[in-house]
């Protein structure tokens, strides 16, 4: 019988100590991994069960090769306690995901070592003590989505897909440039040109490379992106404070880590507009922005964009990944389409039934809504 062969050790992580400890190894892993995400890193998991994630049961579980001990695989989940109408639900769900909503996401598997996805998930429906499985972001053709529905088939899993158009980039700004639309081409340079001569002072665009700087940075972002997404009847993506922190503490770990591309733009002094990006192999991921809105007709916004994307190309990376949602301005910085799975299913009889019951729901309120569109 061959190393392959084997069945794994498995255990379940399931205490924030408990992951603390993987740190070493996790991020080992994850350099030798099929697929890997930058929001599978062991910082993104930890930070988002130390903030947003508090209030979800870590669920982490580990395969082990049984002689040496060497990590093959990590399972990042997290259960989640919710309630719809009359219903009590725990949900299975991907680590890292409710309210940070991380894309591309999979197990993480060593390369070469495949097999270990199935004895992950394999253990995972023996700990079971969830009604509902609801894995958002999964990549396409990923292991965990292979190993649930090849075992589930069609009959009970529901899989939709999510928009995450992507840049593939040239290799030179000039190149990019050129290839833009041309009224978007002429926008930002005339906006450029207007902020640089009414701005009052030193108009100064840079990233964020000392640790002491993140937190005002990201404080700065996150103020400016509710500023401008609550005027326009939006929640925001910093509504609820655990997020800010949740951001600083990603900020400074990717930042150790050479991954953290945080950008900002400087208008006489003072902050006028930021981008959170991340490096991961060959790939920058936008992640969120803001400007300040007393600003938006010199285009601060379009600027750092800008700014993001020239950098992301002269430092050599091959992709700009603008992540999920089909906003049509992705298309205007010449993002092609790409997707990721959402997979929903039901786990046990419970589960089946408040599948059953939730969907009853959905038709009634349906119904309701189209009869009064009469």
């Amino acid at each position: 019988m061959t190393t392959l062969d084997r069945r794994p050790a498995l255990e379940a992580v399931s205490t924030g100590r408990g992951l603390e400890a993987l740190r070493p190894e996790w991020d080992d892993l994850l350099a030798d991994a099929d697929g890997a995400s930058i929001f599978a890193t062991h910082a993104w998991v930890d930070a988002w069960h130390r903030t947003a994630g508090a209030a979800e049961e870590l669920l982490v579980l580990t395969a082990r090769e049984p002689e040496r001990g060497l990590l093959l695989g990590v399972a990042p989940f997290s259960v989640a306690t919710r309630r719809a109408g009359p219903f009590r639900i725990r949900v299975l769900r991907m680590a890292g995901t409710t309210g940070a909503a991380g894309d591309h996401l999979d197990l993480v598997v060593r390369h070469g070592h495949p097999h270990v996805a199935a004895e992950l998930w394999r253990f995972a429906r023996q700990r079971r003590s969830w009604d509902l499985v609801d894995l958002d972001g999964l990549r396409p053709g990923s292991h965990l989505g292979r190993v649930m529905l090849r075992r589930r088939g069609d009959r009970e899993a529901h899989v939709t897909r999510t928009a995450c158009p992507v840049l593939h980039l040239p290799g030179t700004w000039e190149e990019y440039e050129a290839s833009l639309g041309r009224n978007h081409r002429q926008n930002l340079r005339r906006y450029a040109r207007k902020l640089d001569r009414e701005a009052g002072g030193p108009v100064v665009e840079r990233m964020v490379v000392a640790p002491d700087e993140v937190e005002e940075t990201v404080a700065g972002l996150a103020r400016m992106h509710q500023q401008v997404r609550t005027a326009r009847g939006d929640r925001g993506s910093f509504a609820d404070p655990a997020m800010v922190d949740f951001h600083t503490r990603v900020a400074l770990r990717f930042l150790e880590a050479g991954r953290l591309r945080l950008h900002r733009l400087d208008v006489d002094g003072r902050m006028a507009a930021a981008i959170s990006c991340f490096r991961h192999d060959e790939t920058i991921s936008f992640y969120t922005t803001g400007y300040d809105p007393a600003l938006s007709s010199y285009g601060p916004g379009r600027r750092i964009m800008a700014a993001a994307i020239r950098s992301a190309i002269d430092e050599g990376a091959r992709r700009f990944d603008f992540l999920r949602g089909d906003e049509p301005y992705k298309r205007t910085w010449g993002a092609a389409d790409a997707w990721d799975d959402r997979v929903r299913m039901p786990a046990g009889a419970r589960g089946r039934a408040i599948d059953l019951g939730l969907s009853a729901i959905r038709a009634v309120r349906t119904t309701v809504r189209r009869s009064g569109a009469r």
